[in-house]
C-alpha cells in the first residue's frame, strides 16, 4: 500500500544536547517517506550547526532550514505551516528536545486513514526525565475532546500531531487570523479551531514519544510540574493564556460551528461578570476540564480571580 509522504515541521530554539537524540528518532522511523523542514528562531547555541551536520549526513531526505521569525514559539510553528508547498500535504508537528518511537508517523497515518477529512490525530506519551529515565505515562483523556474543554485545557499535545490533508489545509486557511495575535501555544490554538469548527481528535492510547521533562518547559507533565503549574495559576499566566485564546477564536467566529460559537461567546460574557457569586458554573455552560478534580479546582481559581 503507498503510504502518503509526511512533512515534518520542527521548531528550534537553543537545542542544546537534546536535539541530537531528536533528529537521530525521525532517522529511525518505520514510515520512511519524509522530510524535514526546520524554522530556527535565532539559536545562539550550536543548535544551527547541529542542523546544518544533519543535513549534510542525511542527504537522502529533503530537509529544509530556515530562519524563524523570532516572535514566539506559536509563530514559528505558524510560519513553517504556512508555507506554500505544504497545501494539501500531510504534517506532523515536532519539538526539539523529545524523542520519537519507531512507531510515531505510521501508526498515526494508519489510524486516520478514512478520515483524513475530518480528523486530527494525537497520542499519549511517556514521561521520561533529561537522561530519559522513565517517570510515567500521561494520561488518557476521561471525558470527549470537544471545544467546551479547549477553552481551559489543551488536550491536544503539538509534540504528538499528525495533520491530514483536509486538516492541513483547514489550518492554513485561517493562518491569517494569527498576525499580529498573542497566542500563547499553537497545539492550544489548534484544539481550539479545530473542535470549534467540527472537526475530531484521535487521541491514541499508545503512547508515539518520550515527552522529555527539564527545566527549560514552559509546560509539561502535570505531576512532575505541579508547582510550576500552579506559579503560573497564580501569577494570573493561565488566566492571560485562556484571554489571548479566546481572542483569537472571537478572530474565527465566523468558521466555528454554532455550538461552538454559542460556548465562547457566552464565556466571554461569563469572564465580564465582576460578581463570581452571581456566575453559572463552567460545567452549565458546557466547559469543562478532563477530570471532575480539575473542575473543582476550575471554579476555585475562579473564585480566587486567577480566571
Amino acid at each position: 500500500m503507498n503510504q502518503p509522504h509526511v512533512h515534518i515541521l520542527m521548531g528550534t530554539k537553543n537545542a542544546g544536547a537534546f536535539l541530537s537524540d531528536q533528529l537521530a528518532s525521525i532517522r529511525r522511523q518505520n514510515h520512511r517517506d519524509w522530510s524535514l523542514w526546520i524554522s530556527d528562531d535565532s539559536s545562539i547555541d550550536s543548535t544551527w550547526e547541529g542542523l546544518l551536520d544533519f543535513r549534510s549526513n542525511t542527504p537522502e531526505y529533503d530537509i529544509r532550514l530556515l530562519k524563524g521569525p523570532n516572535v514566539g514559539v506559536a509563530a514559528n510553528y505558524f510560519y513553517l505551516l504556512a508555507q506554500r508547498e505544504l497545501a494539501g500535504q500531510w504534517v506532523a508537528f515536532c519539538d526539539q528536545d523529545d524523542v520519537w518511537l519507531p512507531h510515531k508517523i505510521s501508526r498515526g497515518v494508519k489510524l486516520l486513514k478514512d478520515r483524513e477529512n475530518s480528523h486530527v490525530y494525537s497520542s499519549r506519551s511517556f514521561y521520561v526525565d533529561a537522561k530519559l529515565s522513565g517517570i510515567g505515562v500521561s494520561p488518557e483523556p476521561m471525558r470527549p475532546c470537544l471545544f467546551g474543554n479547549s477553552i481551559v485545557q489543551n488536550c491536544l499535545r503539538g509534540n504528538t500531531i499528525i495533520c491530514p490533508p483536509g486538516v492541513t489545509d483547514y489550518l492554513r486557511s485561517i493562518l491569517y487570523t494569527t498576525a499580529n495575535a498573542e497566542i500563547p501555544f499553537h497545539d492550544w490554538w489548534m484544539y481550539q479551531a479545530l473542535t470549534g469548527a467540527g472537526f475530531s481528535v484521535i487521541h491514541d492510547r499508545k503512547p508515539s514519544i518520550l515527552y522529555r521533562q527539564h527545566n527549560a518547559n514552559v509546560m509539561g507533565a502535570p505531576v512532575s510540574h505541579l508547582k510550576h503549574r500552579l506559579v503560573h495559576i497564580a501569577k494570573g499566566e493561565f488566566a492571560n493564556w485562556v484571554d489571548s485564546n479566546a481572542s483569537a477564536m472571537l478572530r474565527l467566529s465566523s468558521v466555528l460551528d454554532a455550538p461552538a460559537r454559542g460556548k465562547l461567546l457566552r464565556f466571554l460574557d461569563w469572564r465580564m461578570t465582576c460578581n463570581t457569586r452571581r456566575r453559572p458554573t463552567l460545567n452549565s455552560m458546557g466547559i469543562y476540564r478532563q477530570t471532575y478534580v480539575g473542575d473543582i479546582a476550575l471554579n476555585l481559581f475562579a473564585r480566587c480571580g486567577w480566571l
